[in-house]
């Protein structure tokens, strides 16, 4: 119980001091509460793709004129089976750090989920255009890369932070956002890891990180002492 509550203490700390830099305290519990929600309706409703993507398969069809329709819902079980792991696992994820920052947007990393919720319309992607490689191979390949990056150098947020607290005379600051910054790099890059296969939620909900990787901050210190 203690234990509990001193990360909880020390949490509440590092979300207050990290807000008055970052954003206000609404924008902080807001993009919390809306990241939450989401993963709650994912992780319940995931499964939903299985029967939604066959029935959007049977509707589109398949083939040169898209008139083959059985054709088309097979292979919606198979998307279906796919989108809901994908979704079940974001929502999962989401549960996990809905407290955590997040990227900026996971536009072009990884494949995109068809809809925000499962039982959404959507535009169906296209894994072959422009080409295998670009619609396929290269997002998969930036979403495993930003997991590795965020999981083994999630630490650099620390220094990183605390540099920027100090040149702005916020030390404290930046200490408590150094750590948030890089816990959350460390939980967003295991699920990076877990779903890189996956297709996940195009949009994040969370307030962004203040750069792309976790030693941009630090980085951009020592370049500039140099």
């Amino acid at each position: 119980m203690k234990k509990t509550l001193c990360i909880l203490v020390a949490a509440a700390f590092i979300f207050s001091s990290a807000a008055a830099q970052a954003a206000t305290v609404d924008e902080l519990m807001t993009g919390m509460g809306h990241k939450a929600w989401r993963g709650i309706i994912n992780l319940v409703t995931g499964w939903v793709e299985i029967p939604a993507q066959i029935v959007k398969g049977y509707q589109r069809g398949i083939g040169a004129d898209q008139n083959n329709k059985v054709g088309g819902a097979i292979v919606g079980i198979f998307t279906g089976v796919v989108h809901a792991s994908g979704r079940t696992l974001s929502g999962a994820g989401d549960i996990v750090s809905f407290w955590a920052a997040d990227p900026e947007s996971n536009e072009g990393i990884g494949l995109p989920l068809e809809a925000e919720y499962a039982w959404g319309e959507g535009e169906p992607y296209n894994l072959f255009d422009p080409s295998f490689g670009e619609a396929t191979a290269a997002p998969i390949l930036k979403k495993f890369g930003r997991g590795i990056g965020n999981t083994l150098f999630g630490f650099a947020e620390v220094p990183g932070q605390i540099a920027k607290g100090i040149e702005a005379k916020a030390l404290d600051l930046g200490i408590f956002k150094g750590l948030w910054y890089s816990i959350s790099r460390e939980i967003d890059g295991c699920f990076d890891l877990v779903t890189f296969l996956l297709p996940g939620p195009v949009e994040t909900k969370a307030l962004p990180f203040d750069e792309k990787w976790p030693w941009s901050a630090i980085g951009d210190k020592l370049q500039v002492k140099g």
